[in-house]
């Protein structure tokens, strides 16, 4: 008699959340989910530009291993939103590898912009000349590619 009277009992306690505590919990998800959304978007604008910044400086990297690789100067040409190699140096023959397109163009990603102070030109060595500085942009968001006389290529703010 006494098991049937806790069976019983227990299916008819009532148990779960009312519709005030959901709704206060669904409140605190929302309110937190509006407070983050900005720091959000502020880290993935500034991770775009970081990424792109990672993906020329492996295009400079590139165009000096292939200098060292074909004994011969490469000039790397920063367009706007693209990156060529020159064989020979900047008046040089246009390479065409298989990270470039049909005219022999390595797009940066879509959105940025890409400024820089010179052209730099890998010797067979793996040194540049003229040291040079690309500025990765995105919006208000920059970030720089640079190469130095040695042929370094390291990205900084």
């Amino acid at each position: 008699m006494k098991i049937l009277r806790f069976a019983q009992s227990i299916g008819r306690s009532y148990g779960g959340f009312s519709l005030a505590e959901l709704s206060v919990v669904v409140a605190v998800i929302g309110s937190l989910s509006v407070l983050s959304l900005p720091v959000f978007l502020t880290y993935y604008q500034t991770a775009q530009v970081r990424g792109a910044a990672s993906d020329i400086a492996s295009y400079l990297n590139q165009g000096r291993q292939l200098a060292i690789q074909r004994n011969r100067n490469v000039c790397v040409s920063i367009g706007a939103t693209a990156v060529q190699y020159y064989v020979g140096g900047c008046a040089g023959t246009l390479w065409l590898g298989s990270i470039t397109n049909s005219t022999g163009s390595v797009r940066a990603p879509d959105g940025i912009t890409l400024t820089t102070t010179a052209n730099p030109v890998f010797s067979y060595l793996g040194a540049a000349a003229p040291a040079a500085t690309i500025t990765v942009s995105q919006g208000n968001r920059t970030l720089s590619v640079i190469v130095s006389a040695s042929g370094r290529v390291t990205v900084g703010p």
